[in-house]
């Protein structure tokens, strides 16, 4: 993919994608329990969202953090979006400073670029023969 592409996943919806993207993970047991969602999303009361910031929530965290080092970063942290999507101020500024933390960051907009985007970050090659 050339940089700057960027695809677009057509109707899928954001959950569409990561659940497919999951279903894909766990038929890979070598990373399945280290691919984590970071369940950030919905509407909250106010008084919930307080107590959730108080234990800790940041907005924009992203929907995937992979928990594996691999060329030279210390994990992944993948935001899923759908064709409609756009990231949020808290996205893009959470991204940027896992970015200066030496993570991988990628936002992907299908799940094709998910796959290959989590393909080629853990299997160094972009292989996954012999993981099935």
């Amino acid at each position: 993919m050339a940089q700057g592409t960027t695809l677009k996943s057509g109707d899928a919806t954001e959950s569409s994608i990561q659940k497919a993207l999951m279903e894909w993970v766990r038929l890979r047991p070598s990373i399945a329990p280290f691919v984590l969602h970071i369940p950030n999303e919905g509407k909250r009361t106010y008084n919930y969202g307080r107590l959730l910031k108080s234990m800790g929530m940041r907005p924009g965290v992203a929907d995937l953090f992979i928990a594996i080092p691999r060329h030279g970063f210390g994990g992944a942290w993948i935001e899923l979006k759908s064709a409609k999507g756009r990231l949020s101020f808290e996205q893009e500024d959470f991204l940027d400073d896992m970015s200066q933390q030496n993570f991988f960051t990628k936002v992907c907009w299908s799940l094709d670029e998910a796959i290959e985007t989590v393909s080629w970050y853990c299997f160094w090659d972009g292989k996954i023969s012999g993981d099935l």
